[in-house]
């Protein structure tokens, strides 16, 4: 039940067609670069290593919230989905030829703070997407969404599921560290 009001609370407040919600702007491959080093690489990523990264301290708590509030299951499907994310992403910048910085090692507290304030929209909403878009472009997000969706093994469901479990995920840590 807690899931389903979540689930809906963050569908309520994704803006829908409003150019205003969305980031058209060059990506910020600075901060890709950061998240991918801080998950182990493009070619060992894992959300978990990137969650204990950016978690650091607060790993343990900030895990049993998320289980408390969405279930088990649903963290780890968040975590699976997301790593199905990076690596469809680490196709599409091979496909388009996007070279990535090298990374410039952030602290986990910093790293979080500078993806939070990736998905802070112009009317000052946190959104996943807006996020995305920063890191990865709208178009290659958009593909990505529509790539997940279409993946039996994922879906739609999974894909709104990992965007309320990030959505929560980040805005704790973001209250973790005194934002």
């Amino acid at each position: 039940m807690i899931y389903a009001v979540a689930l809906a609370a963050t569908i309520a407040a994704t803006p829908t067609g409003a150019s205003h919600g969305r980031y058209y702007g060059s990506p910020n491959l600075a901060l890709t670069s950061q998240m991918l080093y801080a998950g182990g690489g493009v070619a060992k990523f894992s959300s978990h290593t990137l969650f204990l990264y950016l978690a650091g301290p607060h790993a343990g708590d900030e895990a049993q919230s998320l289980v408390k509030r969405f279930g088990a299951s649903n963290v780890e499907q968040f975590f699976g989905t997301f790593d199905e994310f990076v690596r469809l992403a680490a196709v599409q910048i091979q496909k388009q030829h996007i070279a990535l910085p090298t990374a410039s090692p952030v602290s986990g507290p910093v790293l979080a703070q500078q993806l939070y304030q990736a998905a802070i929209m112009p009317d000052n909403r946190f959104d996943v997407g807006y996020m995305l878009e920063h890191l990865l472009s709208r178009p290659i997000h958009v593909t990505l969404m529509n790539e997940v969706n279409a993946n039996p093994a994922f879906g739609s469901a999974k894909n709104a599921s990992f965007h309320v479990i990030l959505t929560a995920a980040m805005q704790d840590l973001y209250k973790a560290y005194g934002g």
